[in-house]
């Protein structure tokens, strides 16, 4: 009987924490773009693009879907030989204390979220051929939802010894990374952690009882679209910004967040250092209010960085 209920526990922890947004998350910033996209040459172009019946919310799933080893279709097994590290082009490992993005940053990477996100921008605009079309535009459709997921834009580290505290990793030694918070767990067993509280938990709470359709709907109706949501000049610049706004929403994210224990690697030697939290008094509120305007925000993103490569 324990073995069975840590399997399970091990399951849904797994689960939880696949991919920025889970399903939801990621289905209504496409659904969002689809809607601010209506008429438009640029939903044209994508649906040109894409697969009959396929549409952004289902193109936008494919870079999370095919991290699972086991998933195979037409196009996948050729896409992973060229691309061996695809599951790390979601997310930048820069801390959430660094005030911009800047490639010299530890954490920085040649194939993070942000140069993955540029390339596949070049690829639509026909001037690079790293990516298919397709292969383009649903990673795009992808990483553009999880630039607003703050825990793809900022990583926390924990200090290795002393006081437990978040550090910035200054040197070579000193501090260990939380792999974007996944290895900072609360809950019954530990089996929940920081990073798929923001992919999925605090989003099926802003949801509600809605479904996909109905709040991404809700969303574009009752989200007034801001001034600072807009872009302007050559979108190849636009993701940086977006980065560089989410690092201060990661800390935000991290923000009352007390580390309590040290708990070393989980039981299957998959995550080597992990820690229970605490989450401060009100932090569901306060980051349902978040992840609503994420999401909007990243549908409406989605819709303008589209329609700044197909004009019209």
């Amino acid at each position: 009987m324990k073995q069975m209920i840590l399997m399970l526990a091990l399951v849904l922890t797994a689960g939880v924490s696949a991919g920025a947004f889970g399903d939801s998350g990621h289905r209504i910033i496409g659904r969002v773009a689809e809607l601010h996209l209506q008429g438009s040459r640029a939903l044209s172009e994508a649906s040109r693009i894409l697969r009959p019946q396929e549409t952004l919310p289902d193109a936008a799933m494919w870079p999370d879907i095919i991290k699972d080893p086991f998933y195979e279709d037409a196009d996948t097994p050729l896409f992973r030989l060229s691309h061996p590290a695809q599951d790390t082009y979601h997310y930048t490992n820069v801390p959430f204390q660094a005030q911009k993005y800047d490639p010299a940053t530890p954490g920085a990477r040649p194939t993070d979220i942000l140069e993955i996100t540029r390339e596949s921008i070049r690829v639509l605009r026909g001037r690079s051929k790293t990516f298919t079309p397709r292969e383009a535009l649903r990673m795009l459709a992808h990483l553009v939802g999880d630039m607003h997921q703050p825990l793809h834009d900022g990583n926390s580290f924990v200090a290795a010894s002393g006081p437990l505290r978040f550090v910035l990793p200054d040197g070579p030694t000193g501090w260990r990374t939380t792999a974007g918070g996944n290895a900072l767990v609360y809950g019954p067993q530990d089996r929940f952690n920081l990073h798929s509280y923001w992919d999925t938990h605090i989003v099926n709470l802003a949801m509600r009882n809605d479904d996909v359709q109905s709040y991404a709907s809700r969303l574009v109706a009752e989200v007034a679209v801001a001034a600072d949501w807009k872009d302007a000049g050559d979108p190849d610049s636009w993701p940086e910004r977006w980065i560089n706004e989410g690092l201060g929403y990661a800390r935000d994210a991290h923000e009352g967040i007390r580390l309590t224990t040290y708990l070393g690697p989980d039981d299957v030697a998959r995550v080597p250092h992990r820690w229970r939290i605490e989450q401060p008094a009100g932090y569901d509120d306060r980051s349902r209010a978040r992840i609503r305007i994420q999401l909007a925000k990243g549908g409406y993103r989605l819709a303008s960085l589209l329609r700044a490569i197909w004009p019209g």
